[in-house]
């Protein structure tokens, strides 16, 4: 049986895209992943699957009514719907399923080029080199980089259906894209572009005005259910400031496309705060001259131009540093469409030069050049496959980053290195001060016995919360601080602590009691500890924590140990199915405890 060049093509691409990313196959759940998959009742719930889609995506950080994020992406909310249905808390199966779609990504962008009449081997030498480029390893290697694949995937998708004029799909195809990411929202003029190839400019605009109206239709949806365009984020730029930065986050992106050798989760990229600075003035020149060169490139055919939107349409809401933190003004993820548009106006241009001297000439350099960046993606993929080595990672690139150094001490108190620990989170507030960093220094403390420090800590935490911090944070603050007065044996002010914190954050109310409940039982005072419990058990059904659903596993304890074995058991079946979702350690832990003490009440 003969297969075609094309098949042969897609093949070695597929082939090589396993074999690159094979290393994060074994990958743990790592950063963002922990919270989004284990401790997400929210895609894990088929009661709550609804809400999970019409909530942002951080929404089960309360009770699925609070937005916490300016993120709404229903396509990859029932992505992860689909993928815990199907792996549960295995990560294995929800890397394996990252590493087909960008497979399947590299398919789609060789069937677009084919479609647009690019030769095979054009098609094939864009598509492999886009395929191993070392900054998709995020995206990659990331399950909760997935929308980027996603939106690619679906954007592509789109794409190719839109080059064959078969509208409907096409249509289809365009809001999954828009509802796995944002960004698709700016890309609507790629498709006037599609259509526009034939030269007949109002047949084109009619045939892009329905791409306008679901990108407008998914806007308005979007504003509906978060309630607001966007929401300022902690510690970012000012507008001004944000408007300086441009330039220079453009160059950091053409770095990262040409020269992908330094790749962390973080880089010492700042706001710029000043017109006069070189960090101003050198990037600006820099961009300008590389956007005129590519203009004129994208002037030689219709294939550059086309190149030229994908590359500059996706990158421009990642341009805008006002949306994110100081130390977080660039991603590589936000890469991931855009280098397959700088590769369609660049390779054309090179296949040409190199076909003037030998024809094999450009095969042979992309082999070279893939054999390299293969290499460089294949180790930076054991990077992200657990969190210690991610951030251990982000503190070399970029030792001056708070957040840096705030994720690399959480996992140093992982691993039990308690010391390094709080030098970590003294580094973090060195730098600059913030709840989160407080936290961690009070929990560092607190595991090498400094209770007087972790008080400390813990108060100044409170009070930063109390002026501008985000809830849950500050729930975090509360739970801290009551630990620590209960180390110190001072439970009147732990039971003060954990009553104003339930005052002041009814959203976490369940949660709360029940820590509440744990030092009234230490003190003895069990009564006031079961009353806490009962009156808390309507709220901790509402509530999405994991801890909330503690409310019953505690009561079914309180029930066991005064001989009501009825409700002990009525209690405890209620925490296991309710806890059903707790996926994490701690979460597993406890439900083995209920499981055991239901078994003996039987």
């Amino acid at each position: 049986m003969k297969f075609s060049a094309d098949a042969k093509f897609i093949a070695i691409i597929v082939a090589v895209c396993l074999l690159v990313f094979a290393g994060s196959l074994y990958g743990d759940f790592v950063y963002d992943d922990l919270r989004q998959i284990l401790r997400n009742p929210l895609i894990q719930d088929n009661s709550l699957m609804w809400k999970a889609l019409t909530s942002d995506v951080w929404a089960f950080k309360g009770d699925g009514t609070v937005t916490a994020s300016n993120y709404w992406r229903p396509t990859f909310t029932a992505f992860n719907i689909i993928c815990f249905r199907l792996f549960g808390a295995n990560p294995f199966g929800w890397h394996l399923f990252n590493v087909l779609l960008h497979a399947g990504v590299c398919v789609s962008a060789f069937k677009l080029l084919r479609l647009r009449e690019v030769s095979a081997v054009s098609a094939f030498v864009i598509t492999l080199i886009f395929a191993v480029h070392p900054v998709h390893t995020e995206s990659v290697a990331w399950i909760a980089g997935s929308p980027d694949l996603l939106f690619a995937a679906a954007f592509l998708g789109s794409l190719c259906f839109a080059e064959k004029r078969k509208l409907l799909p096409a249509l289809t195809l365009f809001a999954i894209a828009l509802g796995a990411k944002e960004v698709a929202i700016v890309c609507f003029p790629i498709y006037f572009l599609i259509f526009n190839q034939s030269g007949d400019r109002d047949k084109s605009v009619k045939q892009t005005v329905p791409f306008v109206a679901i990108a407008i239709g998914y806007f308005l949806l979007r504003w509906s259910v978060l309630g607001a365009i966007s929401f300022p984020r902690e510690d970012s730029p000012s507008f001004w400031n944000a408007i300086l930065s441009v330039p220079a986050m453009f160059v950091f992106y053409l770095r990262q496309t040409i020269f992908p050798m330094f790749l962390g989760a973080n880089y010492p990229l700042r706001p710029v705060d000043s017109i006069a600075s070189v960090e101003f003035i050198l990037p600006l020149i820099i961009s300008g001259a590389v956007l005129i060169g590519l203009y004129f490139l994208a002037k030689r055919s219709h294939l550059q131009q086309l190149g030229l939107a994908l590359f500059l349409l996706p990158l421009i809401p990642a341009m805008n540093a006002s949306a994110f933190p100081s130390e977080q003004l660039v991603h590589d993820r936000y890469l991931y469409l855009p280098l397959l548009g700088y590769l369609m106006i660049i390779v054309p241009s090179v296949a040409e030069m190199c076909d003037k001297f030998n024809k094999h000439l450009l095969l042979v350099v992309t082999g070279s050049l893939s054999l390299v960046l293969s290499l460089q993606t294949f180790i930076y993929s054991k990077v992200w496959q657990n969190d210690f080595a991610l951030w251990e990672n982000a503190v070399k690139i970029d030792d001056k980053s708070a957040a840096n150094w705030l994720q690399y001490g959480t996992f140093l108190l992982q691993k039990d290195k308690n010391g390094e620990g709080v030098t970590a989170f003294s580094r973090s507030i060195e730098i600059r001060e913030s709840q989160s960093s407080l936290n961690g220094l009070a929990r560092a403390y607190l595991a090498v016995k400094q209770t007087a420090e972790a008080e400390k800590d813990a108060l100044r935490a409170v009070e930063l919360g109390k002026n501008n911090g985000e809830l849950y944070t500050l729930y975090q603050t509360y739970e801290i601080l009551a630990i620590v007065y209960t180390e110190q044996r001072k439970y009147d002010e732990a039971v003060k602590t954990l009553t104003d914190a339930r005052q002041r954050l009814p959203l976490y109310a369940a949660a709360l009691t029940e820590k509440l409940a744990i030092v009234y039982y230490q003190t003895g005072k069990k009564d006031e500890a079961l009353r806490e419990l009962e009156s808390a058990k309507n709220q901790a059904r509402r509530e999405l924590l994991p801890e909330s659903k503690n409310v019953f596993l505690r009561l079914g304890m309180l029930y066991s140990e005064t001989g009501k074995n009825i409700e002990a058991k009525e209690a405890l079946r209620e925490y296991l199915k309710s806890s059903q979702t707790g996926r994490d350690k701690i979460g597993e832990q406890n439900r083995q405890q209920a499981q055991m003490l239901l078994q003996k009440l039987k």
